[in-house]
């Protein structure tokens, strides 16, 4: 059959990744890492450096998995970059004439990763009332892309972004009707795998300094690939002040619906999916009972004592560690759970923009909230509205050099200017 969409894969740039993580308990650690695979939106992986594992397997995703013994007051690095590449899906007829960017070659699953991709996990349940609202959100709609499409519209438009959550996992999600960028991932695999459209969760962060933790989808269609979806984002940008906040701050789309089919290419990916297994096996055997008043999440399910036990021989999932502490970790931070990381740009321009772009937009709102507090207690200083006016400018012309300018940005631009004209008094 013709296929009627195809995706086009265009090189946004290199960044570098710096993981680290550093045992300040008192007893040794385990730690399960997922090492970087590659995909058609993360190239040219190049490990820089890594402190050699005790033991390395590949996981059924096609991520190396690394496995440390780490002993107190050792440290576990790794450092690579990649070349990153931002996704469209356009009609197949259009990507025919596409100049700026490449396509991908007809794309199929083996049998074992297509039954990797359809299966339920406590995260990703695939049951019969999962299968029978899909069906009902879905309504006449045939095509794996466009019920998919649905699917995403449903959840973008009935649920809340809400950080941090009370549970992990799709039955979660539905229940409270609102959640994290890990909970729309969940719900969207569920209800792709209930219709038999392979799907699996993006586990990563964005490109955007230290930590910035984030999840997204790809469903797969045969002939066209793993199509991304990022429906945390499109909810979180219904409010224009979130919205200014992801543009300024990761670099996305200005728009919503932009996040079915298309990615800016500004994250890294740390593995693919949910429950994957732990090589070696997870000691829960032996372990110890959980201590007292160790701390438990609520994880597709069920209660889990979070690097103490696995979940069913499995890591929930791995961002990109998952730990094993002797005993009740104190210090208990989430360095301790899942170590650190660095995102930076590496070319030097690039990097000096985007320092540029957060300097501005901090100063920017330092000012403009100054100045305005202050008139309240009747403390009209010009000079911070001329300041704010400036950082604004600033910033304005970092996100067009950036290409991260979008109508909201100019709107402030227009209202910056006429409010300094008017503390000029050239009205």
């Amino acid at each position: 059959m013709e296929q009627r969409y195809q995706l086009v894969y265009k090189k946004t740039k290199t960044y570098r990744v710096d993981y680290t993580y550093d045992n300040r308990q008192r007893s040794q650690v385990d730690l399960w890492l997922a090492l970087p695979a590659p995909s058609m939106t993360q190239r040219s992986i190049r490990i820089l450096s890594q402190t050699t594992p005790r033991e390395t397997a590949l996981l059924p995703t096609g991520n190396p998995l690394a496995y440390y013994e780490v002993g107190t007051g050792q440290r576990v690095v790794l450092s690579f970059s990649f070349d990153a590449y931002e996704t469209r899906l356009v009609p197949a007829k259009t990507a025919e004439d596409q100049t700026d960017g490449e396509t991908a070659g007809a794309a199929v699953l083996t049998d074992e990763e297509r039954q990797f991709y359809l299966r339920s996990t406590p995260l990703v349940p695939v049951n019969e009332d999962i299968r029978d609202e899909a069906l009902r959100i879905v309504g006449d709609a045939r095509e794996p892309i466009e019920q998919a499409r649905r699917l995403f519209d449903h959840i973008v438009a009935h649920y809340r972004y809400h950080w941090p959550p009370t549970e992990r996992g799709a039955l979660a999600m539905r229940c409270h009707k609102k959640g994290d960028c890990g909970e729309f991932s969940f719900l969207f695999a569920a209800y792709c795998r209930a219709l038999g459209i392979p799907c699996r969760t993006v586990i990563g962060a964005w490109a955007a300094g230290k930590f910035q933790a984030h999840a997204w989808n790809e469903f797969f269609v045969d002939g066209v690939g793993w199509i991304p979806v990022d429906a945390s984002v499109a909810a979180a940008m219904k409010n224009p002040l979130k919205q200014l906040a992801f543009v300024t701050r990761y670099g996305t789309r200005s728009s919503g619906r932009r996040y079915f089919g298309s990615l800016e290419g500004k994250r890294v990916i740390f593995s693919f999916d949910s429950s994957l297994p732990l090589i070696p096996a997870y000691p829960d055997d032996t372990q110890p009972p959980v201590p007292a008043g160790y701390q438990s999440f609520m994880v597709g399910g069920e209660m889990l004592a979070w690097g103490y036990r696995s979940q069913q021989g499995t890591a929930p999932y791995l961002q990109p560690a998952y730990v094993r502490f002797a005993g009740k970790p104190e210090p208990a931070s989430v360095a301790d759970y899942m170590g650190t990381w660095q995102v930076s740009e590496t070319a030097f321009g690039a990097a000096a923009s985007l320092w540029i772009k957060r300097m501005s937009f901090a100063l920017f709102f330092l000012c403009l909230f100054s100045y305005h507090g202050l008139s309240l207690f009747h403390m009209r200083l010009e000079w911070l509205n001329t300041l704010s006016t400036a950082f604004f400018t600033l910033l304005l012309l970092t996100l067009i050099l950036r290409r991260e300018a979008y109508w909201v940005t100019y709107l402030f631009a227009v209202l910056m200017a006429l409010s300094l004209f008017a503390s000029l008094q050239l009205f």
